[in-house]
């Protein structure tokens, strides 16, 4: 079946909140949030999470199966306004080592290279998560820092990865 990767519609916000606290769930080691501040979320926090015109939630779908996500935000760390911040970035287990990643990088890489305001794009993951450095090398970010250890919401702690891609 094809896969195929595309912009989450604003009637889509209970697919979206469903598939991203089950990811939570999941995996709760590759994510800053833990399932129980996210699934505490007011619904209007999910609407307007893809009603935001300063990002953008992508769903990545085996037919019509949601098997991935991924997104892009305007970053609040820079005051400029400059940088995207790449997050979310999640295939659901039976889906893994696709080569999926590819897609939702090129998906958010090509919708924040078509919004004027960004420069550059960031993204990070715990050291230990090899396969999500291995999709971030190969969509052409650089390692530009490493922080930590953290405590992340799956109990353990763990350096955080820093990547940035500067926009043509």
């Amino acid at each position: 079946m094809t896969i195929t990767t595309r912009p989450f519609r604003p009637d889509e916000w209970e697919r979206f909140r469903d598939f991203r606290l089950a990811a939570l769930q999941e995996s709760p080691g590759l994510f800053f949030n833990p399932h129980a501040k996210e699934a505490a979320f007011p619904d209007g926090h999910w609407r307007s999470t893809l009603e935001n015109p300063g990002h953008q939630v992508f769903g990545v779908f085996e037919g019509e199966a949601l098997i991935g996500l991924t997104a892009a935000f305007t970053d609040e760390g820079d005051p400029s306004g400059a940088t995207a911040l790449v997050a979310m970035g999640y295939v659901a287990p039976g889906h893994r080592g696709r080569g999926i990643s590819h897609l939702f990088h090129k998906a958010t890489l090509d919708w924040i290279i078509g919004q004027p305001q960004f420069r550059r794009a960031v993204v990070s993951h715990r050291a230990s998560n090899t396969a999500s450095r291995a999709g971030i090398l190969a969509a052409g970010f650089v390692e530009t820092a490493r922080t930590g250890p953290w405590d992340w919401p799956d109990g353990t702690q763990d350096d955080d990865i820093a990547y940035e891609y500067l926009i043509p």
